[in-house]
């Protein structure tokens, strides 16, 4: 007596075929997911640039100049890289300490903002995390942690500025950049492009 049993079932190649198949589908995939997490991470620090941008502008329709612009004449670089100038800004756009109070008489003459106005409020997403994941809230850093931030203002007051990285003048009263950190994997970025 024979039985005419069909078994369902897959073969061995079969099944490396389609294990083969999966495989060069991840890595297709798998790169392509992480240029675009990486292209969001480049918007997300655009982003935070341009509100201290307009924050640096805020201040300026407020008091009628520019912060942290040492003297007249030649555009003025500010960069964010030292806890020295990062403590400086925050006070300056927050009106706010780093620890949230108030800042003092004498901050508020030294920054400029005697009126402590919050031109931005800071999030802890702005802030460096350092290697035991503890968030510096005296120090700015990019999305992709990296504190190489620089902005350019127009100390000369003729509307334009010359940023290093930039090929011409750009028609801005400020502006900012990101150098690139390959120790972090953090691209170079720029606001005007």
């Amino acid at each position: 007596m024979k039985r005419n049993k069909k078994t369902f079932g897959f073969t061995l190649i079969e099944l490396l075929m389609v294990i083969a198949i999966i495989g060069i589908l991840a890595g297709i995939l798998i790169p392509t997911v992480g240029a675009v997490r990486k292209q969001a991470n480049v918007a997300a620090s655009k982003s935070q640039l341009s509100n201290y941008v307009n924050a640096i502008q805020m201040f300026k329709g407020e008091y009628g100049f520019l912060p942290f612009v040492d003297s007249a004449g030649s555009d003025t670089v500010f960069a964010l890289n030292s806890t020295g100038q990062s403590t400086e800004f925050i006070k300056t756009l927050s009106g706010r300490d780093v620890d949230g109070n108030v800042i003092s008489n004498d901050d508020a003459r030294e920054t400029g903002n005697r009126k402590r106005i919050g031109f931005h409020s800071f999030s802890e997403s702005e802030f460096f995390i350092d290697g035991s994941d503890v968030i510096q809230e005296n120090q700015i850093s990019d999305r992709f942690n990296n504190i190489e931030i620089f902005f350019v203002l127009d100390a000369d007051g003729d509307g334009f500025v010359n940023p290093e990285p930039a090929s011409e003048r750009i028609r801005t009263s400020v502006t900012a950049y990101v150098e690139e950190n390959a120790e972090l994997g953090a691209p170079a970025y720029t606001l005007w492009d």
